[in-house]
């Protein structure tokens, strides 16, 4: 088995404003995704959600403000899960949450670096 970290991007929304029963339901429809890996024990860390404030720093040491200044995407969260193949997480990550809200999910290998020994 290899680890694979998902990152979940979508497009801001500046006029989105769900109701408490849009954002439980959304909560839910996370939880029941991340609960179906973990039931066949894939899951290896739940991540974060990530927040909207930040910085970048670029290789001549210059700093911009937010991490999206040049992209209209943005990363909402990352999760860790473990698969035999790249192919395998992908079939994990159908069902995602964000993708039934136009998003979508990048999937990328962690590489060991013990392996490259």
């Amino acid at each position: 088995m290899k680890d694979f970290m998902m990152l979940f991007h979508s497009e801001p929304n500046p006029n989105y404003e769900p109701t408490p029963e849009e954002i439980q339901a959304e909560l839910k429809s996370w939880q029941d995704w991340m609960g179906s890996i973990a039931a066949q024990g894939k899951l290896k860390n739940p991540g974060e959600a990530l927040g909207f404030e930040g910085k970048t720093m670029h290789s001549d040491g210059s700093v911009t403000d937010g991490p999206y200044a040049e992209v209209k995407e943005i990363i909402g969260g990352f999760m860790i899960v473990s698969a035999e193949s790249v192919q395998d997480a992908i079939k994990l990550a159908d069902g995602c949450p964000a993708l039934a809200n136009g998003g979508k999910v990048e999937v990328r290998d962690i590489m060991n670096f013990e392996d490259m020994e």
